[in-house]
């Protein structure tokens, strides 16, 4: 029960909200579904693309392409590439963490990813149309011209204090049990206290027990397991 609850903490946390909204205020309720659905038919309608867009990333695009023109020796260019990325990106900002993941993996420095990241949030030239619209050119203007130094900056902050290797040891973590349960021997022996290695696996995903709780890895399988 309490792996349940750590592993769907989030979902039972909104739903017992959306039942007191529902028991106490019906209207707050109502208000709450419908900018839930929307959100949801959103996404069900962007984040297919933007996957399918990133494993064509993947396939296509050699990672020495991408490290040349994003890397850490891409320089000024390759922060001009950010800019042009992130600007000319459609959708909303969720949408772009597939993309970028999936050039980072590939060779893109940190510190363009956080370009390409904030570019995308605050000056897609599509927005920056609406925005004219509504509040003026010369607020626009001003905006941006206030903005793109500000997110240049704070790339290049980015970049000297996050490193690489820190992302890419996050990236190494389990995702689930069975990449925990993977490097386990899976001789079922219950020494460790579980029925069997499935069920010790899920207690090291969810912080109950270390890896080292089991008594037969070996130092070699120890070292490889990153939890």
């Amino acid at each position: 029960m309490k792996h349940i609850f750590k592993k769907f903490k989030i979902i039972i946390i909104a739903t017992v909200l959306y039942l007191l909204a529902f028991i106490l205020k019906k209207d707050i309720f109502n208000s709450a579904i419908g900018i839930t659905g929307g959100f949801l038919l959103e996404m069900v309608q962007i984040l297919p693309p933007v996957m399918i867009l990133s494993a064509l990333i993947t396939v296509w695009v050699p990672s020495e392409t991408i490290r040349k023109s994003l890397g850490h020796k891409a320089g000024f260019k390759g922060r001009i590439l950010s800019f042009f990325i992130g600007s000319l990106s459609a959708g909303p900002i969720y949408a772009a963490f597939p993309t970028t993941l999936v050039l980072f993996k590939k060779g893109a420095s940190v510190s363009n990813m956080v370009i390409i990241l904030s570019t995308w949030a605050v000056i897609k030239v599509p927005m920056l149309f609406v925005e004219t619209n509504f509040l003026g050119l010369s607020f626009t203007i001003t905006r941006v011209a206030l903005t793109v130094p500000a997110i240049l900056i704070m790339g290049i902050i980015v970049g000297k204090l996050i490193k690489s290797d820190e992302i890419i040891e996050h990236l190494k973590k389990p995702q689930s049990h069975k990449d925990i349960l993977f490097t386990l021997p899976n001789t079922n022996c219950g020494a460790c206290g579980f029925s069997d290695c499935n069920m010790f696996a899920k207690a090291v995903f969810y912080g109950d027990k270390k890896i080292m709780d089991c008594i037969v890895l070996n130092d070699k399988q120890l070292k490889g397991a990153n939890v």
